[in-house]
């Protein structure tokens, strides 16, 4: 992907926050990990499909839940997850009173940074027909953008781009099938999921990315159990170069 640095990652978070919608720190805990004190508690925040819940099933489901369940599985040790909007998130990660994530990287007075897990691919779906090969050829193309999302200094900034500000992404993807608009623009397997949620797989090409945001493992450091942490990373980079990371990414278009 040629565009991909053409947008900072770090004004990128702000889509991924709006679509509800990197440094690498050491890790310095004790070398024997020890039974946790209390159940380890993972959190992250509530957008399809990286983690929602199912209202036909009650189930949490998503890339993130896979994972976990696989982490779960792997160390022996239960793991009691929890979906919520991002500023809960913050605000539990904070206290300490759910131990880590696997999310953009958040503030490191907050939290110990693992390593990277994964990638969220921002870019253009453009409906059938419009063809996207580079930046560029979005300039004279009517465009969705989610109200209030920040998405790189250079799309934010361009006064000549025709831009249509949409409240979420089902009403965009609509006016876009519909050919109403020409392309929409945001966290691409949120809106892979949406369109398939809607029926509207014959009415889009192919994504355009022009970014990635790293989704890092990290932990609260006030969680009671990081001395878990260098074992559920150990974990984490174990599922990413046996395959099975990708079988889930693949399973819910990242």
């Amino acid at each position: 992907m040629s565009q991909l640095h053409r947008f900072g990652w770090g004004v990128c978070r702000s889509l991924f926050m709006a679509s509800i919608i990197l440094g690498h720190s050491a890790v310095t805990h004790s070398a024997e990990p020890t039974a946790p004190s209390r159940e380890l508690a993972f959190i992250t925040i509530d957008v399809a499909p990286w983690a929602y819940n199912d209202p036909d099933t009650g189930e949490n489901e998503g890339a993130f839940v896979e994972i976990i369940k696989e982490v779960e599985r792997r160390i022996q040790q239960p793991i009691n997850v929890t979906i919520t909007p991002f500023a809960r998130v913050d605000r539990q990660l904070d206290s300490g009173e759910h131990d880590c994530t696997i999310l953009v990287p958040l503030s490191e007075k907050q939290i110990i940074q693992g390593d990277i897990v994964s990638y969220h691919p921002i870019g253009f779906i453009a409906r059938k027909g419009v063809v996207i090969n580079q930046y560029d050829d979005i300039k004279n193309l009517r465009i969705s953008v989610i109200r209030g999302a920040a998405i790189s200094p250079e799309f934010d900034s361009d006064q000549t781009l025709i831009k249509e500000f949409d409240t979420d992404y089902v009403m965009g993807l609509r006016k876009v099938a519909r050919g109403r608009l020409d392309v929409i623009v945001g966290a691409i397997p949120t809106l892979q999921y949406l369109i398939e949620e809607e029926s509207l797989q014959q009415q889009f090409e192919e994504p355009f990315a022009v970014t990635e945001i790293p989704l890092v493992f990290q932990c609260s450091r006030k969680s009671p159990n990081l001395d878990q942490m260098d074992k559920i990373n150990a974990v984490l980079l174990e599922i990413k170069s046996d395959g099975t990371l990708e079988q889930i990414r693949s399973r819910y278009y990242f």
